[in-house]
């Protein structure tokens, strides 16, 4: 029998909290078979006479008092529901859980080490009875207690403020944190902890790690100062705390997470060593620790009003963290990425089955919407209001942004608000980016006569969006507002027929149509002065190759490709070197043919390896890296050219390059990129590189992660056979979402092979997702995505592909989270 379909939650259903809870004193006992958390709220009416409702799951109830009485309550649908209360009172509760048992790690559960919480979206009502949701701020006091031998180390949010021993070996902590916080913030931590400390102006700075991995933890103490600093000089805010803890995990469903003073991390965004964690580790962490830095003003001090406006703290912050890499490594590069990522994951999302709006207008489950659209689309939001403003009044957007909602829960019109108020802006119109979704596209048309440039640009919105346009017509760049269904822009005093370089920076996320000719985008891809533009001109190109199935590149583009390969900036030319994905040129088939499509792209590496072998390897030698290992962005840079070399070397069948250059690396990135060469050709050397690879780091979870990825994205025939034969190896545990991701999740994102047209592919996703969905809903959710635009294939793979949907929709017992995907999927 069919499970019954969850109810969705709508934005325009959203009232004010009938109560506020002022503070919270939370006293949570541990033990070894469950914890005991005993909350003493401080309540008051916000208005109607409706009664007190407490959210609650997997709680067990021991006793409820209010003013130190007994109340009459109901518990029922994963509610506490009390009825006639005053309008402020004290209510206390005393309630059971097992931590111990949670295998959906959200609220408090157990790791290797220890306890920890992930409280985000709404993990808190798994600790206690509250009103879980982000416009209820509350100050906090939590006491842990718990055994000192075993877990050592207490935290929690705020100033520690008291500690003590008990009796049977135990000891407790006392942490007050004075800054109000809505419940998604809390956090706490028991266990058994390295630190490594510094300080930064007289600040206390604290990274915790597990045992042995202390000399891990050095580069994100580099990153959160950076980080600090950068936020002072950049936007003027400073770290508003004495203290700030990072701790690193093992077991986490997601990166990190920005609890207020205590952020609590995936080790995979903390702990680096050269010879453990490759150059683009290094960057995310650099970037991660930034982000969740930078939440303790965009989203910590000003939060969200309701889980709608998650976009206003994410996609602000993500904003906020690409400007920092952007300002710390190469702008152009870091641009590219973001650019490519966006591409390759949120575009398909936005004309997918979950396809939602910026702001979602409503949900069945909320963790399912923390998506590409809400951070790297929301990301794009806030950047274009950047590029119509201008650095200057942006910022002072950002200072009114502050000085109207510091310590509130707000919306994202609040902060356009504050955006066209500091500016004079008008931005109603731009407004849609946040409630329309899907991908504009601008359909463009140029016309050159007697020295003007006529450029045409019609957009696919209805109603239009107010769309900033960057060009160079000629001399001067400009930021063109298209903002009617149809503009016409003249360009005047031109001495030749210009080649227009459009949507310069990709200053919006557009799909852009012109009709550039070959030898245009070559012109663009060697002599453009916008380096994105220049990427763009090459993807293209390879694209036009690939999808047109036009046989060997043209020797213009063979020149232009040689070209970039002797760019000054080494890290530019890996990425203009890096052909489209499969993924994305998928989306610009009418129905999609993987193999075809995999053949075609393989034709075109194989064909610039032939063109290019000389230039290839004499860049491969010169570009060895001298002395210690080091992730700076110009070694990183050298590195990756050098890396793109081998890899396109090893389609002419060079796997002792490969293999020669996995045995004499003397850091990761070198080593994973041989293995990756290798793991990707049907040669002798490739198993035995495999083998001694995990032989040597079995103990290092994170590498052990890498591994797993590199056999789960192989192209070759039998990745299939080898990732099921995986899932019983030693370094796989499905209970730990790292895994999860680097063997399911990389084998769904491997085009060619998940999309077999047997459909095996289809199947080993469907019975993945069922098996998680009974350990972890959320993970089984992000699992189930790789189903998305199943409806893109032909009618014998969609067949196949719907039976498993249909499959994992008739499960009983289905969590929300799959449930929402799945039905989605099935009707898109």
């Amino acid at each position: 029998m069919r499970e019954p379909q969850p109810r969705a939650i709508h934005l325009k259903d959203y009232s004010p909290p009938e109560f506020r809870i002022d503070s919270l004193d939370l006293d949570v006992d541990l033990r070894d078979d469950h914890a005991r958390v005993r909350a003493k709220l401080q309540v008051r009416r916000n208005g109607g006479p409706g009664p007190l409702v407490l959210d609650g799951e997997e709680l067990q109830l021991i006793s409820v008092s209010l003013d130190g009485k007994q109340p009459q309550y109901e518990v029922a649908a994963q509610k506490l529901t009390l009825r006639d209360v005053p309008d402020a009172f004290t209510l206390e509760t005393v309630s059971r859980i097992v931590p111990q048992k949670n295998t959906q790690l959200e609220g408090l559960y157990a790791t290797k080490n220890g306890f920890v919480t992930q409280c985000e979206a709404e993990g808190f009502r798994r600790i206690t009875w509250f009103i879980d949701r982000p416009d209820v701020m509350a100050r906090y006091t939590t006491t842990i207690h718990a055994d000192r031998k075993k877990y050592p180390v207490l935290l929690s949010n705020g100033n520690e403020t008291g500690t003590g021993e008990e009796p049977g070996g135990r000891h407790w902590a006392r942490f007050v944190d004075p800054f109000p916080k809505p419940s998604y913030l809390f956090a706490m931590v028991a266990a058994d902890l390295e630190v490594l400390e510094d300080a930064y102006q007289g600040k206390k700075l604290f990274v915790y790690v597990e045992p042995g991995k202390l000399d891990q933890a050095g580069w994100a103490m580099d990153c959160l100062k950076r980080a600090i600093q950068w936020d002072e000089k950049r936007f003027g805010l400073r770290l508003d705390l004495d203290q700030y803890k990072i701790v690193a995990v093992g077991d986490f469903n997601s990166g990190a997470m920005e609890n207020k003073g205590l952020n609590i991390f995936n080790t995979r965004y903390v702990l680096a060593r050269s010879d453990v964690a490759t150059d683009t580790d290094y960057l995310s962490i650099d970037r991660v620790v930034a982000h969740e830095y930078f939440h303790n003003w965009t989203g910590n001090r000003v939060t969200c009003r309701d889980w709608f406006q998650l976009s206003l703290k994410e996609g602000l912050t993500v904003f906020r963290d690409q400007e920092y890499g952007a300002d710390t490594y190469s702008r152009a590069v870091t641009r590219i990425q973001e650019v490519r990522a966006l591409r390759a994951g949120q575009f398909p999302e936005d004309a997918g089955p979950m396809k939602h709006p910026v702001r979602p207008q409503s949900y069945m489950e909320i963790r399912n919407f923390y998506t590409m659209t809400v951070y790297e689309k929301g990301a794009e939001v806030v950047r274009m209001q950047h590029s119509l403003l201008g650095e200057e009044k942006f910022q002072a957007g950002m200072r009114l942004y502050f000085k109207r909602h510091d310590g509130q829960a707000v919306t994202c019109n609040d902060f356009v608000q504050a955006m066209q108020d500091a500016s004079g802006i008008d931005l109603s119109q731009f407004k849609l980016w946040y409630d329309v979704a899907g991908t504009p596209v601008l359909d463009c048309r140029g016309a050159y006569e007697n020295g003007s440039f006529t450029l045409t640009v019609k957009q696919s919105m209805n109603p239009p969006f107010h769309i900033p346009f960057a060009v160079k017509i000629g001399d001067e760049e400009q930021v063109l507002s298209i903002k009617r269904p149809e503009e016409e822009f003249v360009f005047r005093n031109l001495k030749s027929k210009p080649v227009p370089s459009l949507l310069r920076r990709f200053s919006a996320p557009v799909i852009l149509n012109y009709p550039f000719t070959d030898d245009e985008l070559v012109h663009l891809m060697g002599r453009d002065d916008d380096a994105f533009n220049r990427w763009e001109a090459g993807q293209r190109l390879a694209a036009s190759i690939i999808l047109g199935r036009k046989g060997a590149p043209s020797r213009a583009f063979l020149d232009a490709s040689r070209s970039i390969l002797s760019d000054r900036d080494p890290a530019f030319a890996a990425e203009a070197l890096t052909l489209p994905p499969e993924a994305f040129l998928a989306e610009q088939m009418q129905v999609v043919d993987p193999d075809l499509l995999h053949s075609a792209r393989n034709e075109l590496r194989l064909a610039l390896a032939q063109g290019l072998k000389d230039e290839l390897l004499s860049k491969y030698e010169k570009l060895r890296v001298a002395g210690a290992y080091s992730p700076d962005a110009v070694s990183a840079g050298k590195r990756a050219l050098r890396n793109l070399c081998l890899g396109l070397l090893s389609e002419l069948g060079m796997s002792g390059l490969a293999h020669a250059q996995l045995q004499q690396a003397d850091n990761m990135t070198d080593a994973m990129a041989a293995l990756s060469c290798l793991a990707n050709l049907d040669c002798p050397e490739r198993q035995p590189a495999l083998d001694a690879f995990y032989a040597k780091w079995q103990h290092e979870p994170l590498v052990v992660d890498k591994w797993l990825a590199v056999q789960s994205t192989s192209r070759l025939p039998d990745t299939l056979r080898r990732v099921k034969r995986l899932l019983s190896h030693p370094a796989f545990d499905i209970k730990v979402p790292n895994k999860v991701y680097a063997l399911i999740r990389g084998f769904a994102s491997n085009h060619v092979r998940f999309h077999a047209a047997d459909g095996s592919g289809y199947a080993f996703l469907a019975d993945q997702v069922i098996a998680l969905n009974a350990l972890n809903p959320q993970v089984a959710a992000r699992m189930a995505r790789g189903f998305d635009r199943w409806k893109r294939f032909d009618a014998a793979r969609q067949a196949k592909a719907r039976a498993q949907l249909e499959r994992i929709r008739d499960t009983a017992g289905l969590s929300r989270d799959v449930a929402e995907i799945v039905s989605k999927a099935l009707a898109g």
